[in-house]
């Protein structure tokens, strides 16, 4: 039998413990250290290959492959694989890489390793350099700076009358290149704005129209749920999201309650959709009529995650609730989860919206009135056809 009271070897800048950890705290803190320790010896962790310097692979299918990282930019939670080429970088180091938007800086989420490129999108391309402690200095300076340069850009936009919202601000890593985001009704004619606020910031100034959805990324608050916003703390892509996903789960139909600060279909909405669909697909409809161990009786209500049915009897016309086991319904089996070899291998190019041009982001909207033009369609045909036999 294992001894539980035995020292346990961490890394030699930890905390030591000799003993089993007295808080949740500490246990966690025993965990990063033998993780830390087990990366850098070089043992096998799990079943993936990040030990190893061969192709990490999903499928069998050949090709060359290339040494990848994986860099998360600051107003991007997706991560772009890039080239390290010779330069030995870490995790959390600070690196700036070419992009569609030239050279920005961003931060190693994902260590060096071997790829298949028949497995990225797009063209890979180089990480330039490292930054040092000093040039990171200067970018979280330049990042504090970024609220003076939002006063400013909302000064200039009372003094030359334009209708638009300013939302924040962003310098690159060196501040030779600021962007500025606003939101609008509509598209705005900026250009002698843009001229202006180049010199006074001596650098060259972009100013970039957002949507509904940046403009609560980039702001941050509190949802309905009491937490931080899902796009600005971790959601790294907005999903497709349509209100059949209310429907499927049984939510009111009300676009002031299944909306978020944004004034858009919430986000959260496509979470659980998949298992509430595959749960109705097993689970009996309301109103149906049903055979229980206690006699005949229609379905009455449902709790899908919980797998109740309430019945009401046909005899006596009181309720009763029973398992779906009970009356012959099978759980959903439970799908493995696919991999989106597209997600996970994100193209190296920031495709980001040009100047000016307005969110396309939110497809909500856009589902939203295609299933309103089939639904009027639908509905035409069956006006125009008459009643069916």
């Amino acid at each position: 039998m294992a001894d539980n009271n035995r020292p346990i070897s961490v890394s030699s800048d930890a905390p030591e413990f000799t003993g089993p950890p007295k808080t949740i705290d500490e246990a966690r803190q025993l965990a990063r250290e033998r993780f830390r320790s087990r990366l850098e010896n070089g043992e096998k962790i799990g079943d993936c290959d990040c030990h190893t310097d061969e192709a990490t692979t999903f499928d069998q299918t050949p090709g060359p492959a290339s040494r990848v990282a994986g860099v998360r930019f600051i107003d991007s939670g997706q991560t772009f694989y890039f080239d390290p080429g010779d330069r030995h970088v870490d995790l959390g180091d600070w690196v700036v890489a070419e992009t569609s938007r030239g050279r920005e800086a961003g931060r190693v989420v994902i260590a060096p390793h071997q790829v298949k490129l028949n497995l990225l999108k797009g063209e890979l391309r180089p990480i330039t350099k490292k930054l040092d402690q000093t040039e990171v200095e200067k970018m979280n300076r330049l990042r504090r700076d970024s609220s003076t340069a939002v006063k400013t850009f909302g000064a200039k936009i009372r003094e030359h009358g334009l209708q638009m919202k300013p939302i924040s601000a962003e310098y690159n890593y060196d501040g030779s290149h600021l962007t500025l985001n606003f939101s609008a009704p509509e598209r705005v004619d900026f250009r002698d704005l843009a001229r202006e606020l180049s010199a006074i910031f001596k650098c060259r100034v972009e100013l970039k129209q957002v949507g509904p959805r940046d403009e609560a990324r980039l702001l941050g608050g509190l949802g309905r749920c009491g937490r931080t916003l899902c796009c600005s703390s971790w959601l790294p892509v907005y999903p497709e999201i349509s209100m059949n996903m209310a429907k499927t789960q049984d939510l009111p139909i009300n676009p002031s309650k299944v909306s978020g600060v944004c004034g858009r279909l919430l986000c959260c909405l496509s979470y659980e959709n998949e298992q509430y669909r595959q749960m109705k697909a097993v689970m009996p409809r309301l109103g149906q009529p049903i055979e229980t161990p206690a006699g005949p009786g229609m379905v009455l209500s449902l709790q899908l995650l919980k797998q109740l049915v309430t019945v009401r009897l046909n005899e006596d016309n009181t309720d009763h609730v029973f398992r779906s086991d009970e009356l012959g319904f099978s759980k959903p089996e439970p799908r493995a989860p696919r991999t989106d070899v597209s997600r996970a291998s994100s193209e190296p190019e920031d495709l980001r919206s040009e100047v000016g041009a307005p969110d396309t982001s939110d497809g909500d909207s856009a589902l939203e009135r295609a299933g309103g033009r089939r639904r009027r369609r639908r509905r035409g045909r069956s006006r125009s056809q008459g009643p069916q036999a």
